[in-house]
């Protein structure tokens, strides 16, 4: 869950995210970075506000690729970190493992232990606005994507921090930004190209989690977006592909989900796809109402109606349980 503030005591939105909804892990943003020593001093209060209330360690995660995509950033203080395509261009796979762990330790002490990063997106449409044209490829080749993220998933474990490859099935064809609205990339994708980083980097054991796109790709499902379908989660990540690990939702807050499935809606969906963790990026609802809580009562109904099955859950949970464990040793 994604919330606003830059403190935790007395913040009563964070203690019932923590305490009452009893969410089981943050993430931060922007919004929520001041200086080094404020966020380390936040991430240490909900660490241990969320041990006292749920019994369980807290996951937290933010977005740190490096260059655009970096929240902690240099407005807050920190030095300035290179993007991908810096890194993909240099072609030294050495000094990108050297930014992976810099960046790395840089969360660590800030109480981070989740890095959604890197991306794994292929960059070759040159006209791609959300990849391409804001630097988060390593290349427009294959291979390039491969040995880049390699180093920098090199990088961020040596620092002791864990990863997520992202947007599968793949973003990087894309005209369109599925921040925006609904993303179709079925003239588009490339499924022997985009797939390639996944495959090459499960094969090594580097992943730890996977971070899912939210792409409407007809020759994969007829009806859903990735993030909502079975057929590219279920059968094509972890059926064709044999990943075991955490799947990670993008934002279900984004346009091209909340516009057109609803967010409750939507988490039921992506659970029974084989989503693992559902990745809300505001907790604050345009009507007042809090995201979690709203997702938590449409799980627990689906649940009692039949529509959601009890074993996806466990399931869920268990691989959450297994992050969690390699997230606090």
């Amino acid at each position: 869950m994604g919330f606003h503030g830059t403190a935790g005591e007395g913040d009563a939105e964070l203690e019932r995210l923590l305490c009452e909804t009893r969410a089981g892990g943050v993430l931060l943003f922007g919004r929520n970075v001041r200086t080094p020593e404020q966020v380390a001093g936040l991430t240490g209060w909900m660490a241990a506000r969320a041990q006292a209330c749920a019994g369980r360690p807290l996951l937290i995660g933010v977005d740190a690729e490096g260059g655009r995509v970096m929240r902690l950033g240099t407005s807050a203080g920190y030095t300035d970190t290179l993007s991908h395509r810096e890194l993909g261009d240099a072609g030294d796979l050495v000094a990108t493992e050297l930014e992976a762990r810099r960046i790395g330790g840089r969360l660590r002490r800030a109480g981070i232990q989740w890095n959604l990063a890197p991306v794994v997106d292929v960059g070759y449409n040159a006209a791609n606005p959300v990849i391409v044209g804001a630097n988060r490829s390593f290349g427009a080749e294959a291979a390039a994507v491969v040995a880049h993220a390699r180093a920098y998933l090199a990088g961020m474990h040596a620092a002791g921090v864990l990863t997520a490859l992202k947007h599968f099935p793949g973003h990087g064809g894309s005209f369109t930004d599925s921040h925006l609205g609904f993303v179709d990339v079925t003239d588009t994708a490339n499924a022997a190209v985009e797939l390639a980083p996944y495959q090459a980097l499960m094969a090594e054991g580097v992943v730890d989690s996977v971070m899912t796109a939210h792409v409407f790709n007809r020759h994969l499902d007829g009806r859903y977006p990735a993030t909502l379908s079975r057929a590219t989660i279920g059968g094509l990540l972890r059926g064709e592909l044999g990943w075991r690990g955490v799947v990670v939702s993008d934002d279900l807050r984004m346009g091209a989900i909340e516009q057109h499935y609803g967010l409750d809606d939507a988490a039921v969906l992506a659970l029974e796809a084989g989503v693992d963790v559902l990745l809300i990026a505001d907790d604050r609802l345009p009507d007042g109402r809090s995201a979690a809580r709203v997702t938590l009562d449409a799980l627990r109904r689906a649940l009692e109606e039949g529509r959601l099955s009890p074993a996806v859950v466990d399931a869920a949970l268990s691989r959450i349980d297994a992050l969690r464990a390699r997230a606090t040793r």
